[in-house]
């Protein structure tokens, strides 16, 4: 990926404080808040003991990005999170956590039915489901209905197909609905250059935690404009 337009991050901290601003004390906070979380991580071993952890995949996101999300949805207290992708739902878990805790949002997550005996996002804990909403289908026909129900989002996470066309049509289709100051987070970026080649239409630089990629629409009319153009 090029130089030009990402930045890896040294730690999980650093990546935060990029895309959010938030401070060390606060983000050591938010951490130490979802450690210490005892009923969710209670009832997600629970889930996870009452299930063959052959079929876990390696590719999914895990406890260090399940805190960035938890982190970062804390610090913005977004109204609507959107992701596409959730498997098991362990990025889910950790965001409706943070939205459990904000006392405020809703998450929107797109997936195929995943497995043979498991629906997607059966690890989520039952208290969190209150804050879920999902939609079973491929994103390339379930988006695009959904972005336009929910007019602006906060944060947008992508987690499903990880084809170079699907990622960048899923990050192009996100952005002209993600709000000044959102922020569009994508799992996997190392596979192909599709999360690169879109930082660089969109004029924004990118930073990266392991392979985690974010960044952070800006509130700058320009860049409007400049998205605007480019999907005419």
């Amino acid at each position: 990926m090029g130089n030009a337009v990402h930045r890896a991050a040294p730690n999980l901290q650093n990546f935060i404080k990029s895309l959010t601003e938030a401070n060390t004390t606060e983000i050591q906070k938010y951490i130490a808040e979802i450690t210490s979380n005892r009923e969710s991580h209670s009832c997600l071993e629970e889930n996870r003991s009452n299930f063959d952890r052959r079929l876990f995949s390696s590719w999914g996101i895990g406890e260090r990005l399940g805190t960035v999300l938890y982190v970062l949805c804390r610090k913005l207290r977004p109204d609507t999170v959107v992701e596409t992708g959730v498997a098991s739902g362990v990025s889910s878990a950790y965001i409706l956590c943070a939205l459990e805790e904000n006392r405020h949002g809703t998450l929107y997550s797109i997936d195929l039915p995943w497995g043979r005996t498991k629906q997607s996002g059966w690890l989520i804990p039952d208290y969190l489901r209150h804050r879920w909403q999902l939609i079973l289908g491929r994103s390339s026909e379930e988006l695009i209905p959904l972005l336009e129900k929910l007019g602006t989002i906060g944060i947008f996470l992508h987690d499903s197909e990880h084809s170079y066309q699907n990622m960048l049509w899923e990050y192009q289709t996100a952005w002209g609905h993600l709000k000044g100051g959102g922020i569009l987070l994508s799992h996997n970026v190392d596979v192909n250059n599709a999360f690169s080649n879109f930082c660089e239409s969109v004029r924004v630089k990118a930073l990266l935690l392991a392979n985690m990629g974010g960044i952070v629409k800006s509130l700058n009319k320009d860049s409007l404009k400049l998205y605007s153009a480019m999907m005419d």
